[in-house]
């Protein structure tokens, strides 16, 4: 039961069916491998357009790229909590642990700020993550 304090943080935000909706009119090309996925997995979905974003990457196509990250930063403050997770989970560690992981120092620079920032907390966070994980020492029993 809700009480008369909650709130609902997601209330006045973007869902995932209008998400998606906006980015198969923006990016047609990839309406195909969006619509072949279940509307509820939100982080497939996204995936779907990080693979295409890390093509750009590779085909070396700035000016496309830098219209996914213009579509991504457009909708930042917009998008619910759901779908932040799956453009930090999804998209962003796609890039930052895929094929095109080496490329990503001049890839960042291209980012508009808001994106860039999140993925640049997220790939602080990811090698915090490897920082504590080397500290801890397999398991010796002697």
């Amino acid at each position: 039961m809700k009480s008369e304090n909650w709130i609902d943080v997601n209330d006045d935000k973007m869902g995932a069916d209008r998400y998606f909706e906006l980015l198969v009119n923006d990016f047609p090309m990839i309406r195909n491998e969006i619509q072949e996925e279940d509307s509820d997995m939100i982080h497939m979905r996204m995936e779907c357009f990080a693979d295409y974003t890390i093509k750009q990457i590779k085909g070396d196509n700035d000016r496309e790229l830098k219209r996914c990250f213009d579509f991504q930063e457009s909708k930042i403050d917009l998008i619910n909590s759901d779908l932040e997770n799956a453009l930090i989970v999804s998209y962003c560690e796609s890039m930052l642990l895929g094929e095109v992981a080496k490329k990503m120092d001049r890839i960042v620079d291209i980012m508009p700020d808001k994106l860039r920032r999140k993925y640049l907390d997220y790939e602080a966070y990811y090698n915090k993550l490897g920082e504590t994980s080397k500290k801890r020492t397999p398991h010796n029993n002697g």
